[in-house]
């Protein structure tokens, strides 16, 4: 990570899953700035906001109301293709479904998977 503070925008309507998420990622990375959202447009508006600090990666739910984690990713790519490699994308799912892994290694912006309940270890890895 670039920055000695990363910044994680975390996307997921699941209550406990932020919860748990945010609890593993203060132990490996108690500095880290966490922007939390339930509904990935309120994300996007939030990424549109002209002068926001940089995100350093985003963690998003694959299986969301309203707008699912690949709707997200194609809509961010769509708003920042030039992006990629700067602001790492990583959908989650407490689903081991062969398809979505599929679709997560296929798609341009995606940098991976993430099974959920995401572990220290990984964030660890990550950030």
């Amino acid at each position: 990570m670039s920055t000695s503070k990363p910044k994680v925008l975390l996307i997921d309507d699941c209550d406990a899953d932020r919860y748990f998420f945010k609890r593993n990622l203060r132990k490996v990375a108690p500095d880290a700035e966490v922007v939390e959202f339930v509904y990935a447009e309120d994300a996007l508006r939030y990424l549109k906001t002209p002068g926001r600090d940089p995100v350093d990666i985003v963690f998003v739910d694959i299986n969301m109301p309203r707008l699912d984690g690949f709707q997200f990713a194609d809509a961010y790519h769509a708003l920042y293709p030039e992006l990629k490699g700067h602001a790492r994308l990583f959908v989650c799912s407490s689903s081991i479904n062969p398809a979505d892994r599929q679709r997560t290694d296929d798609h341009p912006v995606i940098d991976g998977f993430c099974e959920k309940p995401v572990t220290r270890g990984v964030l660890g890895e990550l950030l």
